[in-house]
């Protein structure tokens, strides 16, 4: 593993680790695992880092996010915790369709490798929709090993279609579109992120990698499995949430054993991009209960 230098007045993380020298990063290939080569550096092996001490908070975020769409969460909490943000491989690559991930499944060995490759003991998972997917199959496969976990706008249950239906076209009205779905905040939708959402859908194999992803995240349900979860749990939605609505949040908060539900109004899909502040006290309120857990064991 390297450590990247990062400026720290240019960047909000403090450290670039990137997975590809000792370890083997499994990116859903139809062969297997393999190994990430170093000179290529694909955005896709890089774990963001910032913060410190034992207590570890993983951050995954959506289909469509980047570790960049936890900024201001992680400027909030690294005097407390150290925040690792991994930049799932379903980025914009030009193998994603002809190498890329095929199921949730596979995005959850990623995330095993993560954690594996960063030696992470006492962590809780926080993961925005399709992140919120990947942390539940994880904890799922390993239930006594995260120490906590957050939902926000999870997939697993139901999740309305971004094209509701409506076969995808590249143009930007039909990007915007698309966008101002996610968000309640209209401010929020820029022209650069529409130029960059229209780049993406311009690019018919990625787009198509993405509908791969999109099918596979729908095909996960894990209704049925949710009771097998007990760990402190917090979930966060956006009231506004129109990609999967509050009464998700609601069956969500019933299937899970203890779990707590916090609504942040005037906000969507994605309440760590769109309320950060908030989202980032109501973490705050949470983790102590899931840290003192840990605490606990080690006396």
């Amino acid at each position: 593993m390297v450590r990247l230098a990062v400026d720290s007045s240019d960047h909000p993380f403090d450290r670039l680790r990137m997975i590809g020298t000792s370890t083997q990063v499994r990116m859903g290939m139809a062969g297997g695992s393999v190994q990430s080569a170093l000179g290529d550096r694909r955005k896709s092996d890089l774990v963001f880092e910032a913060g410190g001490g034992p207590k570890t908070i993983l951050l995954l975020h959506g289909l469509f996010g980047t570790p960049e769409h936890w900024q201001e969460i992680i400027q909030q909490l690294s005097g407390s915790y150290r925040l690792i943000a991994p930049q799932l491989p379903i980025d914009h690559h030009p193998d994603r369709r002809r190498k890329g991930v095929q199921s949730i499944a596979d995005l959850t060995d990623y995330l095993e490798d993560v954690i594996e490759s960063l030696d992470l003991r006492d962590f809780v998972l926080c993961g925005n929709s399709l992140g919120g997917l990947i942390a539940i199959d994880y904890c799922l496969r390993h239930p006594a090993v995260p120490l906590g976990l957050v939902l926000a706008g999870s997939a697993g249950l139901y999740e309305r279609s971004l094209t509701n239906g409506v076969k995808p076209r590249a143009t930007r009205e039909f990007v915007r579109q698309v966008i101002s779905d996610i968000f309640y905040d209209d401010s929020l939708i820029t022209e650069q992120l529409v130029d960059q959402w229209h780049g993406w859908a311009s690019d018919r194999d990625y787009a198509r990698f993405i509908l791969r992803i999109s099918r596979a995240t729908r095909d996960r349900c894990v209704e049925h499995e949710l009771c097998q979860l007990d760990l402190p749990t917090m979930i966060v939605w956006g009231r506004n949430d129109e990609i999967t609505p509050p009464d998700v949040a609601e069956t969500f908060r019933q299937q899970i054993r203890g779990a707590q539900l916090r609504y942040i109004e005037r906000c969507g899909h994605a309440p760590n991009l769109e309320q950060p502040q908030i989202f980032a006290e109501i973490l705050s309120d949470f983790l102590p209960q899931c840290f003192a857990k840990a605490t606990s064991h080690r006396r």
